[in-house]
């Protein structure tokens, strides 16, 4: 879990080394506590978003309508389009398709096509995939409180639903 308690924060300005060498001034996202198990090292200090950033890399695996669902899905255990298609009724064919695809570009999910008529095909997560879990996990949690602050909350339905693997909103 990020900022574990009772670890030392050091305290200093974080600057990614690209930022540094453009001479940039400070940005809204420039903070002055040092958390190493944050942000570690020398790699962390950034007045923007980089495309090389860890954080961004996580979040965007993750990002996209109905991604959570199909790697909730997946985490535990291969499955075939058509048993994604019945777990997610309210997905289509067609958006299900594309959240595949990019999760298999990404590398977090594997494909196993067999022969035969029809086609199997079934998608299973990689260890990367697998890796997401304790992310998703703690979205989840986090997703709950942030809804409970904002006086939002899930329908009832939905909340009988719930099971330990991550949800989605």
């Amino acid at each position: 879990m990020l900022g574990g308690g009772g670890r030392q924060r050091h305290t200093g300005t974080m600057r990614h080394t690209a930022s540094e060498q453009s001479g940039e001034v400070g940005h809204q996202t420039e903070i002055h506590a040092w958390d190493p198990e944050l942000v570690p090292g020398e790699a962390g200090r950034t007045r923007r978003p980089e495309p090389d950033c860890p954080v961004e890399a996580a979040l965007a695996a993750v990002s996209g309508r109905w991604t959570t669902l199909v790697l909730r899905e997946l985490m535990s255990g291969p499955r075939g389009f058509t048993e994604l298609r019945t777990r997610l009724p309210e997905l289509s064919a067609k958006v299900l398709s594309e959240r595949l695809r990019t999760l298999q570009e990404s590398g977090l999910v594997s494909v196993e096509r067999r022969r035969g008529f029809p086609v199997r095909t079934r998608y299973e997560l990689t260890e990367a995939g697998l890796a997401l879990r304790p992310l998703l996990v703690t979205l989840y949690a986090t997703g709950e409180r942030l809804l409970r602050l904002r006086g939002g909350t899930r329908p009832e339905a939905e909340l009988a639903d719930s099971s330990p693997t991550p949800q989605s909103g």
